[in-house]
Parts: C-alpha cells; structure tokens; sequence
C-alpha cells in the first residue's frame, strides 16, 4: 500500500491519556473515546509528505478534515444507518469496514490536496465553472460563499464532482464535501486564489 503509517516530531504533541492506533495505513490518535464515538487526529504519510487531520468516528458515519499540510480540506464517509450491523465501531472499535472507508478519506485529501499543489490554475477552473452555471440559477450567489444547504450548493456540488472525475480521474466521496473544501480553501488564501489567472502559479509555494 502506498500509504504507510508515520509519526511527526513536528506534530502535534499528544496528551499522556491518549491513545495512538496504528495500521499499515495510518496512525490514529485518539483524544476521547466511548461505545459509540471516537475523536482523535488522523496521521499518515503520502510520497514522503505528512498529512494530519482531526477525525469523528461514530457507528453511522465518519468525519474528517485536514489539518496539515494545510487546513481546509472536509471528506465525509457514506451515513449508514445507526442500527447497521456493519458499522464503522463496534463496541467503540474501529472495524474493517471503517479502516477501509478512513483510507477513502485519506485519498479524497491527498487527491485534492495535490491538485492544488501542482495545478492550483485548474483548482479555480474547475470553480470558477461550477460557479458560473450555478449563478444563473440565482444571480446574488457570491462566489466562494454559496449556503451549503441550498438547491444551488447541491447542483454546483455535483458539477465538482463530475468535472473532477472528467478532468482528474477521481471520484470524491461526498459532493458537498468536496464544495465546502473547495470555498474553505479559498477562504483560507483568498489572495492568492482571487489573483489573476497569470499568478497562480504562485501558489504551489505557498501550499508546500
């Protein structure tokens, strides 16, 4: 597996009472624990870069959200029902079905996060697209600040998704995911992002 277990001496510092679960995969740092919910951090590492995230782990669903190499990044595993027998803990341990749905995550961040990294101009294309058609549907949408629980934010969401499948290969878990990480990140470097299409190219610095 391409994804390997890592721990950073410039990670955050753990409390004595946490707890560190680690696989082949990913290393998870747990703050607090009961029968049916984990929070913790997310630790792994992809070609020699160290990714962090905070993660929410219950039955029914998982939550997580990058911290490191930058923030902004939110993947969200598919909502089971609370009562399923495949669940994602099981008498508050991580199960087989929720190690596999995490390593989901983890490619939605480094997919996206890569993206961004070597081809910040084709981030903004992709938006600036996404954005165009969902605004002549409803001329006030302001860009980078679409309400997530609006028609809008739901069309705008599955033209990202498809228009990342299209021009990039990949599948994101959750469309709304993918919108609200997409206007957290350009919330997080509005000049950069709101810059001319000629300076773009001045962003991969700026994510490294």
């Amino acid at each position: 597996m391409f994804l390997q277990h890592h721990s950073s001496a410039t990670s955050t510092p753990s409390l004595s009472s946490n707890t560190t679960k680690q696989t082949e995969d990913f290393e998870l740092l747990i703050h607090n624990k009961s029968i049916d919910k984990i929070v913790g951090q997310l630790r792994f590492t992809y070609l020699q870069q160290n990714f962090e995230a905070s993660i929410l782990i219950t039955n029914a669903s998982i939550q997580v959200k990058s911290l490191y190499p930058f923030a902004g990044i939110s993947a969200s595993a598919t909502s089971l029902s609370s009562l399923s027998p495949n669940g994602y803990l099981q008498k508050g341990a991580l199960t087989a079905e929720g190690r596999q749905q995490i390593v989901w995550l983890m490619l939605d961040i480094i997919h996206l996060y890569n993206l961004l990294r070597f081809k910040p101009g084709a981030f903004m294309e992709i938006y600036r697209a996404s954005f165009a058609d969902a605004k002549k549907l409803n001329p006030e949408l302001v860009f980078g600040q679409i309400p997530l629980d609006t028609k809008q934010a739901i069309l705008i969401a599955k033209s990202l998704v498809q228009a990342m499948r299209l021009k990039h290969k990949y599948v994101f878990s959750n469309p709304l995911d993918l919108l609200a990480s997409f206007q957290k990140i350009i919330a997080h470097y509005p000049q950069q992002f709101l810059a001319p299409k000629s300076n773009l190219a001045k962003l991969s610095p700026v994510l490294s």
